[in-house]
């Protein structure tokens, strides 16, 4: 029945389609070269691609083949390679990276978010720093905020920008230290209400569940309510012109320590004892203790292994956990892995498979509402995860989604998303291109 309902979706998108948007890249070679003879026998070069960046392209395939295995991971690792003008110039000029949150208020939040999203595909499926960009969703995922709860869509940008991407290949401990005070996240898990008076548990327990120690890391409890005592008064400046001109003048919106809301006595966080007194370093002591457990490094570890692998391998992880803190050391032993290259394939996550589409066959797009409402059917819209932990990576999480798959595959051979532009295509070209991003072999990884 599935192969049926399939068959009748090509029928009555494909057939007649003509020829599409106008490009520059020839379709049928890359489709013949791409369509492989099964998910066991495909060709190491695009396994390795498919799992290290958003998908194999003609031109990533010939970067790779030019610089050898080893130079082409060294240069994705070092994440300089200039970026092009198509990505940097509407990226630039999007106001949620132009502006700071006071200044965004006036914009609607739908917009914000629209605009986030853009930046996103765009980099995603153009950045040639490819490894970089699979990093930054990852970091967005694991450090990940709702942008639809109150203020964060205003926020999100310059965390995105100023912290995620920034340091998506840096050192994991300057990323998280800056987390902690950034707008978006204290205000999503709601430390701003976090005061000696009321505490509130949330932003301390994701701190040490999922940003650090990972589930069964070591903590308890009775650690959750001493580190969220620690972070009492760890907020941002929300307060009157009035207000904040007494206090010299505070940024709206930014972070800032309110010494009457925290809770200066003396705690004990992971059986490290903070001596009373210390103000607004209680959180920064909280930090120290969570980054040098051993069960962070393990947590970091085992998300990155299955994050490119798919599934766990103990010996590779503790390569990577060995490697801990610097982000490149810990991501070359999986890109060198085997088991990179024969791990079971998976399901491709949304954002993969609609960054691979467009790779696969040279397209380009505006990033904008067109593509992104393909984005959100297939159940992926950046930024817009409800929970704390981050989009799903195991397959089980998106196996439903098929249905938009396919009508994606359809419109985008037939050139029926606006903003997005391919080659031309005959309809059998068209008809082609749409049974190979549909292939089990396109949509597992």
């Amino acid at each position: 029945m599935e192969v049926s309902r399939r068959d009748a979706l090509l029928g009555l998108g494909v057939i007649g389609a003509g020829s599409v948007l106008a490009g520059c890249v020839p379709l049928a070679s890359q489709v013949r070269a791409r369509r492989l003879e099964g998910a066991t026998k495909r060709p190491e070069d695009a396994v390795f691609l498919d799992r290290a960046t958003y998908g194999w392209s003609v031109t990533e395939q010939a970067t790779l083949t030019s610089l050898g295995k080893s130079g082409y991971i060294a240069e994705q690792l070092r994440g300089e390679i200039p970026i092009p003008a198509d990505v940097t110039l509407p990226v630039g000029s999007l106001d949620v990276f132009r502006l700071k949150g006071v200044e965004l208020v006036d914009i609607p939040k739908a917009e914000c978010i629209r605009q986030l999203q853009t930046a996103a595909i765009l980099h995603a499926a153009y950045n040639p720093n490819q490894v970089h960009e699979r990093l930054v969703e990852f970091w967005s995922d694991h450090f990940n905020i709702f942008s639809g709860k109150a203020d964060g869509a205003f926020f999100k940008g310059p965390q995105e920008g100023g912290i995620i991407r920034k340091h998506a290949l840096g050192k994991f401990g300057v990323m998280a230290r800056k987390m902690a005070r950034n707008s978006a996240m204290l205000v999503y898990l709601d430390n701003q209400q976090n005061t000696k008076a009321r505490p509130n548990e949330n932003y301390a327990r994701e701190l040490l569940e999922l940003h650090t120690l990972g589930v069964n890391g070591g903590y308890s409890q009775k650690d959750v309510e001493e580190v969220a005592r620690c972070l009492t008064g760890w907020g941002i400046d929300q307060r009157s012109l009035f207000q904040r001109a007494a206090d010299k003048m505070s940024p709206w919106g930014e972070f800032r320590f309110d010494p009457d809301a925290h809770d200066d006595g003396a705690k004990t966080v992971l059986g490290v004892k903070i001596p009373a007194g210390g103000g607004e370093s209680d959180g920064d002591r909280v930090l120290d203790i969570a980054l040098a457990h051993p069960s962070t490094a393990k947590h970091l570890a085992r998300k990155l292994v299955k994050y490119f692998c798919g599934e766990r391998n103990e010996a590779l992880e503790a390569k990577v956990a060995a490697a801990y803190d610097d982000i490149p050391s810990m991501v070359r032993p999986i890109l060198e892995s085997e088991h990179l290259l024969n791990a079971p394939s998976r399901l491709r996550r949304p954002m993969s498979f609609l960054c691979a589409s467009l790779r696969l066959v040279g397209a380009s797009t505006d990033g904008r509402a067109e593509i992104q409402k393909h984005l959100r059917e297939l159940g992926q819209p950046a930024y817009e995860w409800p929970m704390p932990d981050g989009y799903p990576i195991q397959e089980l999480a998106w196996n439903t989604s098929m249905l938009p798959r396919w009508r994606f595959a359809i419109e985008l051979a037939t050139g029926k998303i606006a903003g997005t532009t391919l080659p031309d295509l005959s309809p059998e070209q068209a008809k082609e291109l749409v049974q190979t991003l549909l292939s089990p072999e396109f949509q597992n990884a």
